[in-house]
């Protein structure tokens, strides 16, 4: 009866124990599941925000570690610090580790797996998912199989450029054109371009340019732009207040975003950052980098660049009409080859004649209209100059990246900085063993005097390049220049240093289709008579052949 007495207890006791333990494991257990809310994309945001947050600020010297560990593990907590800031300024280092470290927080602290992923997406419905989505989707699949060159690919498989929806020369890419374009995708899509994909749309809210992102780090499109086009605010309310509410299709000036494929202009009208707040943190975000001044009422303009040296030039009201930003990229084609810019018929001719130019150590002037591809001309023509010679290079912001293209010239870049400016440069440059000095743009009068300064007797040659449509123009621009900043007041003698000094006006064109082309190779000559100079069409694109035609074979 004792023993009854005493093993009663005990089994009670152990009972109670066991319950205890199972009520534990099954708490911890369902501690650690997420519910199904935990999955949606906002909150999942809001989840790495708070892990990177606490990682950054943690104070690894209270913990009881060697000294050496918390000397590692500060590192690394500055390297995550770095990457969360600077991610978003153009390098693509700090954007794969911040992204990776996106990935590991999912995986490890979010059970994230190809079991649960689809509670983020509807990615085994995708019928469901939004186009931005799809196009992510499409993107990391493209990403997987392509690598880094995913955009031109699709535009290569689906016909993005064909002007399907808006027209040549004003294409739109809509969100039919996604949905038709993923369900041709003839890869299959693994749980890796799902990740990867979540992944982005994480990074991008959260240390990106939003719904720009993917656009503006694409090494195939030639730029970026945001908040251009569609309704500002104030017309909209006006409208609606006369006529009722507008078209759905209408989108605000703040959700529109374009870019610039092979210099065709793309409207990605799928594409929405959901709130004017998303674009104006990506505007006050991306000039950053190499910015002078701070983006305010004050400064409401600014130009600047990217780490990989990208042109941004950033707009805010009120002197803007909303929130803009525009990136020009100047590494989407291969500048080194001048055969992949120069493709018609006749393309040959047109090469051996510029490098004839070059060869002879002629002073020259690639001129345009915006986005012509006067830049990449410049960046080709270098691969005909002397080797042995000293190029410097001077330019408003870092742009021509001739360091990286050419690694093995005699290559001294300069930009002007606060009260360093063009000129300074170009006045230094007299100094530094120049054999060649290339300015990037000539883009003002005191600028434009300096050059032909430099152009008559401070090296063996000079480049440039001008916005001037014609010869003539680009002539009297140069030679105002001279009257205006340098004291010159005889325009005729200011007009002859210009005709002496300059022998070339090459002229670069693209059409509405994203066409890339020579218009014109024009010789400048001098002439002892009253009208000073004449000028002469040694080579003309024909547009009805479509195809150069040489007129004059002879160089200066």
């Amino acid at each position: 009866m004792s023993a009854y007495i005493i093993i009663i207890p005990v089994i009670i006791l152990s009972a109670w124990i066991f319950s205890l333990t199972g009520s534990f494991q099954k708490k911890k257990k369902k501690d650690v599941r997420h519910p199904e809310e935990d999955y949606e994309i906002g909150h999942l945001c809001e989840y790495v925000k708070t892990i990177v947050n606490e990682r950054i600020e943690k104070d690894h010297g209270s913990l009881k570690l060697s000294e050496g560990e918390v000397v590692k593990r500060r590192m690394q907590q500055a390297r995550l610090r770095n990457a969360a800031r600077e991610a978003c300024l153009g390098d693509s280092g700090d954007r794969e580790f911040i992204r990776d470290y996106i990935r590991e927080i999912l995986q490890k602290d979010m059970g994230v797996t190809p079991d649960t992923i689809c509670r983020i997406f509807s990615f085994d419905e995708p019928e469901k998912m939004s186009a931005g989505e799809l196009f992510g989707y499409l993107y990391s699949i493209y990403t997987r199989v392509h690598g880094i060159h995913v955009f031109g690919n699709l535009v290569k498989d689906f016909g993005w450029n064909e002007g399907k929806d808006g027209g040549p020369g004003n294409t739109t890419i809509s969100e039919s054109l996604i949905r038709s374009s993923f369900d041709m995708c003839m890869f299959k899509p693994c749980y890796q371009d799902r990740l990867d994909m979540v992944v982005q749309r994480i990074y991008e809210k959260l240390y990106g340019h939003d719904a720009a992102d993917i656009l503006i780090n694409d090494p195939d499109i030639d730029g970026v732009s945001g908040g251009t086009g569609g309704r500002t605010r104030r017309e909209y309310n006006y409208l609606e207040e006369l006529f009722g509410p507008q078209k759905a299709e209408e989108a605000d000036s703040w959700d529109t975003i374009y870019c610039v494929y092979r210099g065709k202009l793309l409207h990605m009208s799928f594409l929405s950052f959901g709130r004017e707040e998303n674009l104006e943190r990506v505007v006050k975000n991306i000039y950053r980098y190499n910015a002078r001044s701070s983006l305010s009422k004050r400064n409401p303009i600014l130009q600047s660049s990217l780490k990989n040296n990208s042109r941004v030039v950033v707009a805010r009201p009120p002197v803007s009409d909303g929130w803009v930003f525009y990136v020009r990229k100047f590494s989407s084609s291969n500048a080194a080859d001048i055969s992949s810019l120069i493709t018609d018929k006749g393309s040959e001719m047109v090469i051996s004649f510029l490098k004839k130019i070059v060869e002879d150590e002629l002073n020259f002037v690639v001129s345009g209209n915006t986005g012509g591809g006067k830049t990449t001309l410049v960046k080709s023509l270098i691969d005909f100059i002397n080797p042995s010679y000293a190029l410097r290079i001077i330019e408003t912001t870092f742009e021509l990246n001739i360091n990286n293209l050419y690694p093995d010239r005699n290559v001294h870049v300069m930009q002007e900085r606060g009260d360093f400016t063009i000129y300074d440069a170009i006045a230094a440059s007299k100094k530094m063993d120049t054999d060649v000095l290339i300015l990037g743009e000539v883009n003002e009068p005191k600028v434009a005097g300096a050059f032909v300064q430099v152009a008559q007797s401070g090296s063996r040659m000079a480049i440039t390049t001008l916005h001037h449509e014609t010869t003539q123009k680009l002539i009297e621009y140069l030679r105002n220049a001279l009257v205006c900043e340098w004291g010159i007041n005889d325009t005729r003698i200011a007009e002859r240093q210009v005709v002496d000094c300059i022998n070339y006006d090459i002229h670069m064109v693209h059409d509405v289709t994203g066409h890339h082309y020579i218009e014109r190779i024009t010789r400048i000559i001098p002439e002892d008579t009253e009208k000073i100079y004449r000028l002469e069409n040694v080579i003309v694109y024909n547009r009805d052949k479509g195809e150069y035609e040489m007129l004059s074979g002879q160089c200066a």
